[in-house]
């Protein structure tokens, strides 16, 4: 484990509101009045458990167990100061867990139930950020996400949020959310609309287990830069190939897709992609809602578990670390960081 902490690592796929600390919701719960249904300490049990127990009537369409989760979260993102405060929480943890590249996603719509607009909650993102850069010399950005669930109407809105805060703390556009009951096609104007406005782009495609495979499909088709999850991508060997050939970047979240998902580590098709040539990365997915409580995810332990459990070589882990850093869509991700970066790695590994 103390090679997997010490390597520098980037965080391409992680959201915001399924990262928040603990201590965090305990002060946003306190600074507004509201009962934690548990103490502070025992919160991450406490939704684990919910999510546990909801998995059991939850849809294998739907895979709705997590959402009401999400929803709990989101309570304490209400304001400019603790969208701030939650996004400069999030990069501390990382660095101190030697994450030296992140990309932050949200959607800002789901920060707008009392006074914040769409505008005001991607500002307030993108200042914590720019924060962490100034002070803890984190590199990444800002991703905005539409929600599947919702109205195409809600997409392109978003796709425009991002192209206008694009360079200004925004690097990219994605679309998350409920694949199993909400299919990519649904948004696919919007999608074009993104390309159109050259605005960098990841899809949330293939991370149901059935019948997803579609949508990445047309993620590819339609110009996404790169994938979140692709569980299903090696369902289909020509689509595959096609996707290691255009040098499409899959976002692997290993924990996040153990369980119903994927069986097990072992059997997670991130080796299979891997040999197929695809650039696959590995991410956290939800640093407080992601795993099991017994079984988190973070970003040193996803190193550990793609070696450990699904058996990579140090060697092959050091090429998927690469395809993070050389991934991101942040600018100030450029040919020089990349080889500092790489002979850290050097320096560390094996």
């Amino acid at each position: 484990m103390e090679i997997a902490y010490s390597i520098p690592k980037s965080e391409l796929h992680l959201h915001l509101d399924g990262s928040l600390d603990t201590g965090f919701i305990a002060a946003c719960a306190a600074n507004r009045g509201i009962e934690l249904p548990v103490e502070p300490a025992d919160v991450r049990e406490y939704l684990h458990d919910l999510k546990s127990k909801r998995s059991h009537i939850a849809s294998k369409v739907s895979g709705s167990s997590n959402w009401s989760n999400f929803d709990f979260c989101n309570q304490f993102l209400q304001t400019t100061d603790e969208l701030r405060e939650a996004t400069f929480s999030l990069c501390e943890t990382l660095i101190a867990d030697n994450v030296v590249l992140a990309e932050i996603r949200f959607c800002p719509e789901l920060h707008t139930n009392e006074d914040l607009t769409v505008n005001d909650a991607v500002d307030a993102v993108v200042s914590g950020f720019r924060e962490a850069e100034q002070t803890l010399n984190m590199r990444g950005g800002v991703i905005v996400c539409a929600l599947r669930s919702y109205p195409v109407e809600h997409t392109l809105e978003m796709v425009e949020l991002a192209s206008a805060w694009l360079g200004q703390g925004v690097i990219g556009f994605d679309i998350a959310g409920d694949e199993g009951a909400f299919a990519l096609d649904i948004h696919a104007s919007a999608i074009k609309e993104a390309l159109r406005r050259n605005v960098p782009m990841t899809l949330h495609a293939g991370e149901w287990p059935e019948d997803t495979v579609k949508n990445i499909k047309l993620a590819v088709d339609l110009g996404a830069d790169r994938i979140g999850h692709g569980v299903t991508l090696c369902q289909d060997p020509k689509l595959m190939k096609l996707v290691a050939e255009k040098g499409i970047t899959v976002e692997c979240c290993l924990t996040s897709n153990v369980g119903w998902k994927v069986p097990s580590y072992g059997v997670h098709p991130i080796r299979n992609m891997f040999e197929a040539g695809v650039k696959v990365c590995i991410n956290s997915d939800n640093l407080l809602l992601s795993g099991t409580f017994d079984r988190a995810a973070y970003s040193s332990g996803e190193v550990q578990r793609l070696v450990d459990d699904v058996g990579f070589s140090w060697e092959q882990a050091r090429q998927v670390l690469l395809n993070g850093v050389k991934g991101s869509f942040s600018a100030g991700v450029d040919e020089d960081w990349i080889s500092q970066y790489e002979q850290r790695l050097d320096e560390i590994l094996p």
